[in-house]
């Protein structure tokens, strides 16, 4: 058996101190937090061509927001997420839900053994940030394999080229509980080589909010007011084509 890896397993003790703090102060139900999740998936349907039949796989699925989301949606969703104490709640919220399309399984996501062309859809929700870049190459690759044929990649992630993370990120950094030794903002354009790289096709870039990513990991308000007013600024300033690469969060697009 090989040993474990010392940097997933460090990654695993973090997340699991990370929700475990995070269900006790109910982070999650925060309305900033909600207005996010439904941000981000009206991002993602705009990108990627959802059908019943889909089958689909979640990278770091976390308490499950985005397989509750989904799941109505498609075939089937499998679920991978490295914290125990995610994967617990993500199973019992699914549940309460009546969602019985998901699987969820607790582990590393690049010790999974998934077949060639397993899945429709892969994507990752502010995931590979996480990863090292040798860890991150290796990943894309394995989920070009686990892709059929004409299927979708979508990763979204922090945008190392927005205008918030270049003035604010080692303020925010050096007062954070969040974020894990390793994670770090990534290039959209290094992230689409490397996708290109793997051998994914017809790849782009779309950029999905400025302040409404961040401002949720921060404010604490319950104003839906207020959160729509985030949002909202978002939507005007995404709208301008020279002002979108510098949006705070990013996603990539491609097909198999």
């Amino acid at each position: 058996m090989n040993a474990p890896d010392p940097i997933i397993e460090q990654e695993r003790a973090h997340e699991n101190a990370w929700y475990t703090r995070a269900l006790e102060e109910r982070f999650f139900e925060r309305e900033g937090f909600r207005q996010l999740v439904a941000w981000n998936v009206a991002a993602f349907r705009r990108q990627v061509t959802l059908r019943p039949d889909m089958r689909v796989l979640s990278i770091g699925a976390g308490l499950g927001d985005y397989e509750l989301a989904l799941a109505p949606l498609v075939a089937h969703i499998t679920a991978v997420e490295l914290s125990e104490t995610a994967t617990a709640t993500a199973r019992a919220r699914l549940a309460a839900a009546g969602l019985d399309n998901v699987t969820v399984i607790t582990g590393p996501i690049d010790t999974q053994g998934f077949g060639e062309g397993t899945f429709d859809v892969v994507y990752a929700m502010g995931v590979f940030h996480h990863f090292l870049p040798e860890q991150r190459r290796r990943l894309l690759a394995q989920c070009h394999t686990w892709t059929g044929d004409g299927g979708w990649l979508y990763v979204r992630d922090p945008n190392a080229r927005g205008l918030l993370r270049r003035v604010l990120e080692g303020w925010f950094r050096r007062r954070s509980t969040v974020h894990a030794e390793q994670e770090a903002s990534l290039d959209p354009h290094v992230l689409r080589d490397e996708a290109v790289a793997a051998g994914f096709r017809d790849t782009r870039l779309d950029y999905i909010d400025v302040i409404g990513g961040p401002l949720p990991w921060l404010v604490r308000s319950e104003s839906r007011l207020f959160w729509r007013g985030v949002f909202a600024l978002d939507r005007a300033w995404l709208a301008v084509p020279g002002l979108r690469r510098a949006a705070s969060q990013f996603a990539l697009v491609g097909r198999r």
